[in-house]
């Protein structure tokens, strides 16, 4: 895999479409390799789709974890 590209400066209006893009080709290696050991194209979708949701979920208790902690060292 090569170096994704960087996002657009500030708040462009495609910087969501851009990451999406600059994803694409890492996702599809992915989705790939784990089918070529044998998942189906449903298990492998389902599983991408839950470790996304992991991840968001992990990014949101992470920064109520934060902010929790800067409250209580004050």
């Amino acid at each position: 895999m090569g170096r994704l590209a960087s996002p657009p400066a500030g708040d462009h209006p495609d910087r969501f479409l851009r990451c999406q893009e600059a994803l694409e080709d890492a996702f599809s290696s992915i989705g790939d390799a784990a089918a070529a050991a044998g998942w189906s194209e449903e298990e492998v979708a389902a599983a991408l789709v839950e470790l996304a949701d992991n991840y968001m979920l992990a990014l949101i208790s992470n920064r109520s974890l934060r902010g929790k902690l800067a409250l209580v060292s004050k």
